[in-house]
């Protein structure tokens, strides 16, 4: 009889250790009926032991990672805000992609059947080249940092299944998500920082930026102000700023500021100055008055931030009292005159950026590739957990300069 109970005793902590040990471990989905762990744990026993305690395994988070990365990451570049607003090139080499301008010359005359040259150069090719950058974030994978939360927090009343795993990656992957999105409009791409030199004095210039690398991890940081030899960003952390999730790629912000700069685009000067509740419209409209007739019937899209939209939605309202509704904030909204071939388009990515951007539909491109994307695929123990990798190409163009039309303001 004592043998009986001891060792339903020892079922049953078995069973309870099975839930301890499916959270600690990061196995996924464990079935759970009665509260109780249905699987089985039952090892050989040795000689003289009712039960022996089962070796762990802390790498099921990461083994489950690595078996869905590439659907996971997929889904999470296909989801970003970046590839919702702008055009989106998914088969980019790490050699980059043309994206090709073809300009036909004029030539239409009435008929001399005397002439058979027109005298002229035919037509030109050209283009600017969308160039990708590989990009990475590391996960450091400790479990025992989350069991407490996830089990207190996460688990809901008669759940059969403890999605630990899969629960970790939908986040970390909404977390990367949030990260390219907030910082893909200002980003400058110095993945091939050199390292910082102490014998060195870096002068600061706001047109020709210096980014170098530091520490044991290779952040990328950027000089703020001119150091003498030795100011590090270690030592003088106000002359530095650490830019690494701003240094993958170059965005469309930073591109048309580097344009501008160039003398290679040159913005409206009729939408000049700030933007604010009582000029916002005038200033999209100068916009559009400033293109060439061609441009304006071609048709496309005036990008703002979510900032200037509102403060034209304040505007528009005040100009037409009598035309807002309740989805005035909601509802398309294009320039006033262009018989709604121009769409004003808030963009999340661009931030509290004041810069209007008005192009043809198709004209500012995101490259990645996805065919070609590495994924979470290596994953490296450690004396607690592990570490896996997330790697994707990102790149940013504007094809054609001719059909561009900005504004001052940053």
């Amino acid at each position: 009889m004592k043998t009986i109970i001891q060792l339903i005793q020892a079922t049953f902590l078995v069973a309870l250790a099975t839930i301890g040990l499916s959270v600690a471990t990061g196995l996924p989905a464990l079935p759970i009926a009665g509260g109780l762990a249905t699987i089985s744990l039952f090892v050989e026993l040795p000689s003289g032991a009712l039960f022996a305690t089962p070796t762990t395994n802390v790498d099921a988070i990461a083994k489950w990672a690595g078996l869905y990365s590439k659907n996971m990451l997929s889904q999470m570049l296909n989801g970003l805000d970046i590839f919702k607003d702008y055009q989106v090139d998914r088969l980019v080499s790490r050699h980059g992609k043309l994206l090709p301008k073809f300009t036909a010359s004029g030539g239409l005359r009435p008929l001399d059947t005397n002439v058979e040259e027109n005298g002229r150069q035919e037509r030109s090719i050209g283009g600017r080249k969308l160039m990708v950058y590989d990009a990475m974030k590391l996960f450091k994978i400790i479990p025992d940092e989350l069991i407490e939360s996830y089990l207190s927090d996460m688990i809901a009343p008669g759940a059969k299944e403890i999605p630990f795993a899969q629960w970790v990656w939908e986040k970390e992957m909404e977390k990367l998500s949030s990260e390219i999105n907030d910082n893909f409009y200002f980003a400058d791409y110095a993945g091939d920082a050199g390292a910082w030199d102490s014998s060195t004095a870096y002068t600061y210039s706001a047109s020709s930026p210096t980014y170098k690398k530091f520490g044991s991890d290779n952040s990328i940081y950027k000089l703020l102000s001119t150091t003498t030899a030795g100011q590090s960003p270690a030592t003088h952390p106000a002359k530095w700023q650490e830019v690494n999730a701003t240094s993958i790629v170059t965005g469309f912000g930073t591109l048309i500021a580097d344009l501008i700069t160039a003398s290679s685009l040159t913005p409206v000067s009729a939408a000049a100055g700030s933007i604010t509740t009582s000029n916002a419209m005038d200033k999209i409209e100068a916009i559009y008055k400033a293109m060439t007739v061609a441009h304006r019937n071609a048709g496309g899209v005036i990008r703002v931030s979510y900032d200037v939209y509102s403060k034209y939605l304040t505007h528009e309202r005040s100009v037409f009292p009598y035309e807002a509704g309740k989805e005035s904030g909601d509802g398309e909204r294009y320039v006033w005159g262009s018989a709604k071939k121009w769409k004003i388009m808030p963009v999340t990515s661009m931030g509290a950026s004041q810069r209007i951007i008005a192009t043809q539909f198709n004209n500012l491109v995101v490259g990645t590739n996805l065919k070609d994307t590495p994924g979470v695929t290596k994953t490296v123990d450690t004396v607690h957990g592990y570490i896996s990798v997330a790697k994707f190409l990102l790149g940013a163009e504007i094809g054609d300069l001719e059909t561009l039309y900005v504004n001052d303001q940053a």
